[in-house]
């Protein structure tokens, strides 16, 4: 019982640990499976480490590509 209560002091008087930010928010607010399964999918095809200048031409040329499509059909 002695050494349960010394533990216990050598417990208290040891400074907190402190959580780093992104642990923290892993506590608080854990990432929902759709979220997990998205990035995993990401790393599995290679796609989490583009950048956002990829992401943005990306999206300028389907953008681009539709705008097309739009006009050939309108001017059927």
């Amino acid at each position: 019982m002695s050494e349960l209560m010394r533990e216990a002091l050598r417990r208290y008087q040891q400074p907190p640990m402190l959580l780093d930010l992104r642990e923290c928010i892993r506590q608080l607010a854990p990432t929902p499976p759709a979220f997990a399964a998205i990035r995993a999918q990401a790393r599995r095809k290679g796609t989490d480490k583009l950048t956002m200048a990829h992401i943005n031409r990306e999206v300028a040329a389907v953008r681009g590509a539709a705008a097309k499509k739009k006009i050939k059909r309108s001017s059927r």
